[in-house]
């Protein structure tokens, strides 16, 4: 392999394991077991993959998304506050895709 595709691998992994461990301990006062494994799974693999395409960019809306699941599971019922939570994940993640892209096309 060349030292391109190990850095590109070694970054998306580390979005990943990084979105990954930051999710685990965010969701344990609120949901147990499979749950808990559930949603932190899915979103390691949305960060990661979006790493792909936004670079960095990922992991800067997901830390967004954290502290706003923060302050609306005091608002809402934790199930309510991880839904509006991937609501604003899918959003964050086309608005980092739409700066991506202007900043790509101005090149």
């Amino acid at each position: 392999m060349s030292s391109e595709t190990l850095t590109i691998l070694a970054m998306v992994a580390g979005c990943a394991v990084f979105a990954g461990a930051v999710t685990y301990p965010l969701v344990g006062r609120d949901f147990q077991g499979g749950a808990r494994v559930v949603v932190t799974l899915i979103t390691t693999v949305l960060v990661g993959g979006m790493s792909l395409i936004v670079l960095y960019l990922s992991v800067a809306v997901f830390l967004a998304v954290a502290v706003a699941y923060l302050v609306v599971r005091h608002l809402l019922r934790p199930g309510l506050a991880l839904a509006a939570s991937g609501v604003v994940l899918a959003g964050g993640f086309f608005c980092a895709v739409m700066i991506m892209f202007a900043a790509l096309s101005n090149m």
